[in-house]
């Protein structure tokens, strides 16, 4: 039997009422409350970050791991086993009152969730320690996500609270839309190849700190441009051969940018115009995580791209459409085959 599911968010039993964290930590009488996270996952092992894109395992999720906080200082952290896709975590020994509650799922192969111990502070998860890599977003084990909530936790006498976090990626995804060519006078379009579309200038590094999202350098390119020369940051994910008859279903996923002008991440089209290769770079928007943007792009000059392709050709080169959306998500619903 095999499972096939979707998942909005996290089910955390707990209360639901929303308080300001810097409220009492525990009863006068010191009473206990629990809680109880259930999922159901499954593992994967498509590691491809581009190419045809699969919603499926990009909602996946599989391991997560519960950090609860009271006046903003660790109570408890518990987490699933690595190699667990179907399963249920209890977490009990808690005080009442109003709580923090933060989960981070599909963490890295290899990466050792945030080293927060009891009474460390919630802000610990934004350390330059936690940084997470660009190389670990992958569908296998799945993508990072994160959520939180506030909620007071009341002792009962049966079971336990209850409350949902909606979770999201810390990644956002570029998708490819249409390439057009429209020459303008003089230009033959005949002496024209398209040969590729690559992500320039990404965040190579951002923090799990929840909910602002901090990015670091050095660079990631799917081509060595004027900033980004370091071989090891050239990566194989960023870049994409396409030709004018086959371009559809490329995308990538990127780490959130703030696009300041000097460190903005770019797209770029490379291609071969009378024997010359030559690129034609933009800079992308803003880009915030779990969002998807798709690129329309239109070819007009054909033969003033750039040698560079970290630098834009003549404005009047192309002509580029984003469309921004939400990333959603999408419900669980599970099917037994």
């Amino acid at each position: 039997m095999k499972q096939l599911f979707f998942l909005t968010s996290i089910i955390l039993l707990l209360c639901s009422a929303c308080s300001n964290n810097d409220d009492e930590v525990s009863s006068p009488e010191g009473k206990k409350a629990s809680l109880t996270i259930s999922l159901t996952g499954k593992a994967d092992t498509t590691t491809r970050n581009v190419g045809p894109s699969n919603p499926y395992l990009e909602n996946i999720i599989g391991y997560f791991t519960v950090y609860v906080f009271a006046n903003n200082r660790l109570e408890r952290v518990e987490k699933t086993a690595s190699t667990t896709f179907v399963t249920t975590l209890f977490v009990d020994k808690l005080t009442t009152g109003v709580k923090r509650i933060v989960v981070i799922a599909n963490s890295p192969y290899g990466y050792d969730d945030p080293l927060l111990s009891e009474g460390d502070s919630y802000s610990k998860l934004a350390d330059v320690a936690n940084y997470i890599n660009l190389d670990d977003q992958t569908v296998a084990p799945g993508l990072v996500m994160t959520g939180e909530t506030d909620a007071t936790l009341q002792s009962v006498t049966e079971g336990t609270n209850n409350i949902t976090i909606p979770l999201s990626r810390i990644v956002a995804k570029i998708k490819l839309g249409s390439i057009t060519i429209d020459p303008t006078a003089g230009v033959d379009p005949a002496l024209f190849q398209l040969t590729g579309i690559a992500i320039i200038k990404a965040k190579s590094q951002t923090s799990l700190g929840i909910p602002s999202i901090v990015t670091a350098q050095p660079f990631y390119s799917g081509i060595k441009g004027s900033t980004v020369q370091d071989s090891s940051n050239i990566k194989d994910y960023l870049y994409e051969s396409i030709s004018l008859n086959d371009y559809s279903e490329r995308y990538f996923y990127v780490f959130a940018n703030n696009n300041s002008e000097e460190n903005a991440t770019l797209m770029a089209l490379e291609g071969i115009y009378n024997g010359v290769t030559m690129y034609y770079p933009f800079r992308l928007p803003a880009i915030a995580r779990n969002t998807e943007h798709t690129i329309n792009i239109t070819l007009r000059r054909l033969g003033t791209g750039s040698p560079d392709p970290e630098l834009p050709s003549d404005p009047t080169t192309l002509i580029v459409s984003i469309t921004p959306a939400d990333w959603v998500v999408v419900p669980t619903q599970n099917v037994d085959l």
